[in-house]
């Protein structure tokens, strides 16, 4: 998911497509969602002036697509994770933040082609 939402952001993707695929992808996890978001902009916070600001597109993009099944985003959860990646952006060498996100968003038990 936060591949998905990178490559979207970098190559400028629509941004209602872009959305829908990461809301598709997320499959009503808006934990994950919350997690990858925080991660990217905190890791962005750590060393802003290393980065383009894909992050934050990124990171825009997976709040937007949070709020499914009639519930917000959680942001106490996304800021959080915020806090997470920015202190393992300043733990890494500037300008080399790494971005550990959960591999897949569904769970274990459903057959998403997208997450082989």
């Amino acid at each position: 998911m936060h591949g998905t939402a990178w490559r979207h952001a970098a190559k400028q993707h629509d941004l209602a497509a872009s959305i829908a695929e990461l809301r598709e992808i997320a499959d009503g996890r808006d934990d994950i969602l919350a997690e990858a978001a925080g991660l990217s902009a905190g890791c962005w916070y750590a060393w802003p002036s290393t980065h383009v600001g894909y992050e934050l597109l990124a990171a825009g993009m997976l709040i937007l697509a949070g709020g499914s099944n009639g519930k917000p985003l959680d942001y106490d959860e996304l800021e959080r994770w915020t806090r997470v990646g920015y202190e393992r952006g300043m733990r890494s060498p500037k300008g080399r933040a790494v971005i550990k996100v959960r591999k897949c968003a569904c769970s274990a038990k459903t057959e998403n082609p997208r997450c082989a």
